[in-house]
């Protein structure tokens, strides 16, 4: 089994290779630290299976993942991450396995077991017909956001997120109970993410739940604070492009 390992952490990277070198029936092509390099030796090598990091700088493992789909003969994908709250878009991509770090090389071989009856059965084709199948007739979308908490997953309700503030490196989500929870993603990725549920982008680090808005202080000079509707009533300031925004949108509210 040809396998191809792609992380853009080294030390990740090499203590994945190393537990499968010690697997007699598997075969290492090579290594990828991002994703333009994981697409170039996956169409010139055709790994059997990609061992595929989530999160990397730029284009994520979830958008190869999609892109290796597309070609004739697509190799599995294995996804390995330390963020639990991407199964669900790991599924979508068609992956075979789903794999939480640190490494641990029994479940490693785990995957390769379920990889080697798929191929010694001669059900990859109907495996990947079943995924495709069963992803076109899934009955939901996951609305709710998934923040990982230690050893499990919360789903938050974008009705239940007061606003979303980047604070350093960090961007945490703040409930309308005022507790407050770390997440891995951008503001603009959250921004995204939620922009059916009403959330305003208040400045450049913060997006606010507007059904959560309980007043709008005008400051003057075309400057205004938004008044949240929490037990200690957070005021969470306007940049001067988005109050202008924001006057629009209240021009066509009356």
């Amino acid at each position: 089994m040809k396998a191809l390992v792609v992380d853009d952490e080294p030390m990740a990277r090499q203590y994945l290779a190393s537990i499968l070198e010690e697997i007699p029936d598997v075969e290492i092509l090579g290594e990828a630290a991002n994703a333009e390099e994981a697409l170039e030796k996956t169409a010139n090598l055709h790994p059997d299976v990609l061992f595929l990091d989530i999160r990397m700088p730029g284009v994520s493992g979830l958008e190869v993942a999609h892109a290796v789909n597309k070609l004739p003969s697509p190799p599995w994908i294995v996804f390995c991450t330390a963020y639990g709250e991407y199964a669900v878009e790991a599924f979508e991509a068609a992956a075979i396995d789903y794999v939480m770090k640190p490494y641990d090389s029994e479940r490693i071989q785990k995957s390769l077991d379920r990889l080697r009856s798929l191929r010694r059965t001669g059900t990859e084709a109907q495996e990947r017909l079943r995924i495709s199948e069963a992803i076109d007739k899934m009955p939901f979308k996951l609305t709710k956001l998934p923040v990982k908490m230690e050893d499990t997953i919360k789903l938050i309700a974008p009705t239940d997120i007061l606003f979303v503030q980047a604070r350093g490196k960090r961007v945490y989500i703040r409930d309308v109970k005022g507790n407050e929870y770390p997440v891995p993603y951008t503001v603009t990725q959250l921004e995204a993410r939620l922009s059916e549920h009403n959330f305003f982008r208040a400045n450049e680090g913060c997006i606010v739940n507007m059904d959560r808005v309980k007043e709008i202080i005008y400051l003057g000079e075309r400057s205004y604070e938004l008044v949240m509707s929490d037990k200690d009533e957070t005021i969470i300031p306007l940049s001067r492009s988005r109050c202008r925004v924001l006057r629009e949108m209240l021009k066509h509210a009356v």
